[in-house]
């Protein structure tokens, strides 16, 4: 889901940017009769743009922190466990990465024109729930199954259910959920700690009927 959000988001942007930088620059665009109908115009497009990117960002953002609020509560799960080390520091730097992006979209806005305000401020949130999730939720990531599915709350909020679930394959990094008429499902394999992978594993077996689901040799020798 982040993948494709953070698509969605670079999809809007790059339009969005390229207005700003002619705007900017005082190149004309529009050609309309009068400088004030222009500038209504501008501030329309601009806020159409910081509308998308705002509604896209702040439904990941709702759907993220749902997700880990979840799961502090693993006594609603059959087992649960905190998410693997190695994964949270993969998840730190991406956050970092991202809000840094937002903060150089928000910092090039403001820098360019005036007009753009509605974007500054969209870029400025989207930075902030970042930076604002790395510290408050960082110890809140974790991993729970249930009786109905499998999920997985950090970055992302991954819920696998096991309704009509045939396979459970451990390939490279990555954990393969395989459902009937050929859907798959996955999560990376260091969301779980090397030392809960047992527990885990066995949880997993317990939940899920053996004779119509197949562990791989590879999965049950992790």
């Amino acid at each position: 889901m982040n993948r494709s959000v953070n698509i969605l988001l670079l999809v809007i942007s790059f339009p969005a940017m390229f207005m700003t930088i002619y705007v900017g620059f005082g190149l004309p665009i529009l050609r309309l009769e009068t400088e004030a109908l222009e500038n209504q115009v501008m501030e329309y497009i601009f806020l159409g743009f910081a509308f998308f990117l705002l509604l896209i960002a702040g439904r990941r953002a709702v759907h993220r922190w749902v997700g880990v609020g979840m799961l502090r509560k693993p006594e609603r799960f059959y087992w649960s466990a905190p998410i693997g080390a190695e994964r949270k520091k993969q998840i730190r730097l991406f956050f970092i990465i991202e809000a840094l992006v937002a903060l150089g979209f928000a910092l090039v806005c403001y820098r360019l024109t005036d007009k753009s305000w509605p974007l500054q401020i969209v870029y400025a949130l989207i930075f902030a729930e970042q930076m604002i999730f790395i510290f408050v939720a960082n110890n809140w990531y974790r991993i729970g199954i249930s009786d109905k599915a499998l999920v997985v709350a950090d970055r992302e909020v991954n819920v696998l259910y096991f309704s009509g679930l045939r396979r459970v394959e451990l390939h490279q990094q990555t954990v393969y959920f395989e459902y009937i008429e050929d859907l798959q499902l996955f999560f990376p394999v260091n969301a779980i700690d090397k030392n809960d992978f047992s527990s885990f594993r066995n949880a997993l077996e317990d939940k899920l009927n053996r004779d119509k689901v197949f562990f791989s040799e590879k999965f049950k020798n992790h």
